[in-house]
């Protein structure tokens, strides 16, 4: 029979990739948990761990039987916060993604909400790029994200949060307005690869061909980015959420002529999740606070991210 234990010991291993790692993280030494891994292999009768990859890999069988151990370790879970519950002890943890550019203002705008309405959940916040935080999730490293959408897989519960509208940053255009015309004429300034926000300023600015390597920032800062159009010139985008922020003339951000550019919000989750009653509180927090009503008033374009 194997033990919660020694199914802890093997999910940390394939999440980690390394014996040494996934020991950390469990607490015990490396010898240990490679032998209660064996005692694990030797019980279910078949190898799981390939450990002749570099980095380790599952074997064909090992693909059969972790889906399996992945549901009895969410079952032992579930069982664990009932008994704290039931002696009073218990205490939700959520750990969260946010991709870098909602970062920056989501969790200023909502962390004192979020302390005093969802008092009993200990939240665990991490900014991740959008291919890890999709890796993350679907790796069970975290429990919810927050990122631009939609998101076309099947594998998520996908949340709609809010829109944003999206402002275009020239303080050397003297119009209220400016066209996506005029935007092919200016120097654009992006985030770097894995920033949704880089993706779909190249997609609406139609920047694929003529600007697409002009300049790559390593982070997620929009202020850097907006240093750079105040020294050099051209333009960058701006959600909405980030003004209020901002020490600029707001006569700066310039809507789009003829057309309202948003970026929708959303947030995922795995479909097995034994925190799902403690994310829809959260969803619902968010929502109250973010959502634009304006914007459901008006035709406006989702800019896509991929």
């Amino acid at each position: 029979m194997v033990s919660p234990a020694q199914i802890k010991y093997l999910l940390s291993l394939i999440e980690k990739q390394s014996f040494q790692r996934a020991a950390e993280s469990c607490f015990v030494t490396q010898p240990t948990l490679s032998m209660q891994i064996r005692k694990a292999e030797a019980a279910m009768g078949g190898q799981i761990i390939n450990r002749d990859t570099s980095p380790i890999s599952l074997t064909s069988f090992g693909e059969m039987v972790i889906p399996q151990l992945e549901k009895i370790a969410d079952d032992y879970n579930k069982l664990e916060d009932e008994i704290a519950k039931l002696k009073g002890t218990y205490k939700a943890e959520i750990r969260i993604g946010i991709i870098p550019t909602i970062a920056g203002y989501l969790v200023p705008d909502l962390y004192d909400q979020w302390q005093n309405q969802l008092g009993d959940i200990q939240l665990d916040i991490k900014e991740l790029k959008t291919p890890d935080l999709i890796k993350a999730v679907e790796k069970k490293q975290i429990d919810f994200g927050v990122m631009a959408g939609p998101l076309k897989d099947q594998r998520f519960n996908q949340q709609r949060l809010f829109d944003e509208e999206i402002f275009v940053y020239s303080p050397k255009t003297k119009s209220k307005t400016i066209s996506q015309e005029k935007l092919q004429e200016l120097k654009p300034w992006l985030l770097s690869e894995g920033n949704c926000l880089r993706t779909q300023m190249i997609n609406f600015c139609n920047l694929k061909q003529k600007h697409e390597d002009t300049w790559k920032y390593e982070g997620g800062s929009i202020n850097m980015l907006l240093k750079m159009v105040e020294i050099q010139g051209g333009y960058t985008l701006v959600p909405s959420n980030y003004l209020p922020y901002l020490q600029l003339d707001k006569e700066d951000f310039k809507r789009v002529e003829n057309i309202v550019p948003v970026r929708q919000i959303i947030g995922i989750n795995l479909t097995r999740n034994s925190k799902k009653e403690h994310i829809q509180g959260l969803i619902r927090l968010i929502q109250r606070n973010k959502s634009n009503d304006q914007l459901h008033k008006i035709k406006t374009e989702i800019l896509p991210w991929s």
